[in-house]
């Protein structure tokens, strides 16, 4: 990335702000005041997250002709609403993929796609997880994610609102569950499908399109065309009792002709045969199902090796929409699943979602799990082992030197970087987010609380420069849960403090104090020295948010003389950076200059460059203030050249807030209007206070520039 060193042309310039899920292009625009001010751009990211149609789709023509009616019809002013309704495994999710992929003119802002898991063995899907996933898909950086429901849905209607989009809503509950996911506009469509006839939706205009098994003709079209239609040419008879056999569900048919597929030499009358002896012995899988469907999958399951079969029984406990190879190998403890993952895929046990992972239908799942194994039990506590162990690698490149109470980190602590940088860790551990909370509410749930909190603690390093905060919200829920169940008060003062620090960054104050408060408390009584500094120093931040200067100083001199016991240098250095930001805001800066010098010295020191560039923003507004501007400026421009690669928009926003600082001291209106747009868009990812803030400050610059006789560049603090 170019550092804002103002030695670049226009014509040479282009910087990349990295903003999150959509990112933000700051493209060639001016040099003001020696500094770049870049012209915005937000491109809008297409989703396309439909799954793969099932290859051998078989007609569904007056089905398909449905659908196409409902979408073209006119709705008054809401999007087309479809409810595919028909028992487990009879192709409803096929048929909204197939047409939806056939449609894809029609909604060139994308398809959005979200399993909201109505059938499956664990909890459905919260609305505010299909929510957060789509926001992102629309470009919505994690940080800038509403933590409540209504916040989210009122977002998703504006970011819709004018759009043509197709939403998937697959395996509905409830119609509470869809009524959020609903779109703005008359351009969109949704398509949803559920076991159950969700009559709720009538209000919401919703057509109900019931879809039946395969008729006999269409069911033998499918197997002749998935074996081969030569190979089958002279068993029509049997090919017609196989389909009888699969009840005529796709689900079935497709394991049936796998089976087939994979053994050439084998006659079709053989497989029939085969599950005329099984039929009788097999229990239903579903209240709707029936045993020839049960057949299928316990025929095919015999047949597998017992890797594949073990993988099958075990990757079934594992409660996230789809995995990956390493969660596979961690879940099973093959040291080499790709084999047996493979065969499952080949006998149609396990579909894959793209090259690197694979998921279960959701009937094939409650086979899986309804096979003995007495492994079972410990697949969930070992995959949360995985990933904490996983996540605590990536988190020691991210922020080498935290303190953590999981004992796990001293594992690394002279082990090789998992990672290159702190932003390769970062994104990884983005990517797996979504499995490790629904791993987290699985593992308290069934209450392994030891390795339910750590993984909590395991998500700060992400949380801190990323965000998310519905999730911060909710996992940090969950881990006090388990931590307090594990009277494990130090744990619990740590997530505390950690879940204080979300609050703080959505500026409600006082409920971080409560968290903090009750930390400090737990801290005290546990004599956890490290902790109690961590909570009067986030109490202090919580009195600085309120105006309140002697209780934000009281409270970080507090937390300076524990870290200064404990021997902690990076401590003392954070608590007299914060002693000389609360100063600085106060117009102490005579007061405040030492405690940000002495702090900027103490990073240097220690090699940490990040810090010391947060201390040189303060020290530059300090400058520009006493009219010292080049000073101001140069002290600027280090900054920007460390923070603009941490992957934090925030932590780059905030550089900008200081060029637009310096550019009003020098009475410069025009170039701190384009720093201030720039950290504006910046802030507005990250959902905090901050933006409303700097929105704040562009508007009374307005107001200057409006009023007669307006002077320029008193617009500012």
């Amino acid at each position: 990335m170019t550092s804002r060193s103002g030695a670049a042309s226009p014509s040479e310039v282009h910087n990349h702000i990295d903003g999150g899920a959509a990112g933000v292009v700051l493209q060639a625009g001016t040099i003001t005041g020696d500094v770049w001010v870049a012209a915005p751009r937000s491109p809008h990211p297409v989703p396309r997250q439909l799954p793969p149609s099932p290859s051998h789709f078989t007609s569904r023509t007056g089905e398909l002709a449905v659908l196409d009616e409902v979408a073209g019809q006119e709705s008054g002013g809401r999007p087309a609403l479809a409810v595919l309704i028909g028992p487990g495994g009879v192709g409803k999710t096929a048929l909204a993929v197939t047409w939806g992929a056939r449609q894809a003119g029609r909604y060139p802002d994308g398809e959005l796609y979200a399993d909201l898991r109505g059938f499956s063995p664990g909890p459905p899907a919260r609305p505010q997880e299909a929510l957060g996933a789509f926001l992102r898909a629309l470009g919505v950086a994690p940080e800038r994610v509403p933590p409540d429901l209504a916040e989210q849905a009122a977002s998703f209607r504006t970011m819709t609102a004018g759009r043509r989009l197709l939403v998937v809503l697959d395996n509905a509950f409830s119609a509470a569950q869809v009524r959020p996911l609903i779109p703005a506009s008359a351009g969109c469509a949704v398509l949803v499908t559920s076991r159950l006839r969700l009559d709720g939706l009538l209000s919401e205009g919703a057509r109900f399109l019931d879809v039946a098994p395969l008729s006999q003709p269409q069911a033998v079209e499918l197997v002749a065309r998935a074996v081969g239609r030569t190979r089958v040419a002279g068993e029509l008879d049997e090919v017609a009792e196989l389909a009888s056999l699969c009840g005529r569900l796709p689900i079935a048919l497709r394991v049936a002709a796998a089976r087939l597929a994979s053994r050439p030499r084998w006659p079709v009358a053989r497989v029939v045969a085969e599950l005329g002896d099984e039929r009788s012995r097999l229990a239903r899988l579903t209240a709707e199902g029936d045993a020839p469907v049960a057949a299928m999958f316990d025929w095919s399951y015999r047949a597998l090796p017992e890797p594949a079969a073990k993988a099958y029984r075990l990757l079934s406990e594992f409660p996230g929409a789809a995995f990956g190879v390493d969660v596979a190998a961690a879940a099973t403890e093959l040291a080499d699943p790709v084999d047996a993952l493979q065969r499952l895929v080949d006998a149609s046990l396990l579909e894959e979602v793209d090259d690197l992972r694979y998921r279960f239908h959701d009937l094939v799942r409650l086979h899986a799990r309804a096979q003995h194994d007495a492994g079972r039990a410990e697949v969930v506590p070992r995959v949360a082992t995985w990933f904490l162990h996983e996540m605590t690698r990536a988190n020691l490149v991210v922020i080498p030197n935290r303190w953590r109470v999981s004992p796990v980190c001293e594992q690394y602590r002279n082990t090789p970087p998992a990672f290159g940088s702190g932003r390769a860790a970062l994104e990884w551990l983005d990517e797996q987010l979504p499995d490790v909370l629904v791993v987290l509410e699985e593992v308290v749930a069934r209450q392994h609380d030891e390795v339910a909190w750590q993984l909590c603690e395991a998500l700060w390093e992400l949380f801190l420069h990323r965000k998310h905060f519905p999730r911060w919200l909710r996992s940090h829920e969950l881990g006090i849960a388990a931590a307090q169940r594990c009277r494990n008060t130090v744990a619990q003062a740590r997530l505390r403090c950690q879940l204080g620090r979300a609050y703080l960054d959505l500026g409600r104050f006082e409920a971080a104090e409560r968290e903090c408060g009750r930390a400090l408390e737990l801290a005290r009584a546990a004599g956890s020295r490290h902790n109690e500094s961590v909570a009067l120093d986030q109490l202090g931040t919580a009195a600085q948010g309120r105006g309140d200067v002697a209780t934000a100083i009281a409270c970080y001199r507090g937390s300076l003389e524990i870290e200064a016991e404990l021997g902690i240098e990076r401590g003392v250095a954070q608590r007299h950076r914060r002693i000389g930001e609360v100063l600085a805001a106060a117009n102490r800066g005579a007061e405040a200059v030492p405690h940000l010098e002495l702090a900027r010295r103490m990073f240097a020191g220690m090699g940490d460059e990040k810090d010391e560039a947060k201390v040189l923003v303060s020290l530059a507004r300090l400058a520009a203030r006493g009219g010292d501007v080049p000073s101001a400026t140069e002290r600027l421009k280090r900054a920007w050249a460390v923070l603009s690669e941490s992957g934090s928009p925030v932590y780059q926003a905030d550089v900008l807030v200081g060029f637009a600082d310096v550019a009003e001291y020098a009475d410069d209106p025009a170039a701190a209007r384009g720093h201030l747009v720039e950290a504006l868009q910046l802030y507005e990812q990250a959902g905090g206070p901050q933006g409303e803030r700097i929105r704040a400050r562009l508007a009374a610059h307005e107001a200057t520039d409006a009023a007669p006789g307006g002077e320029p560049g008193q617009a500012g603090e």
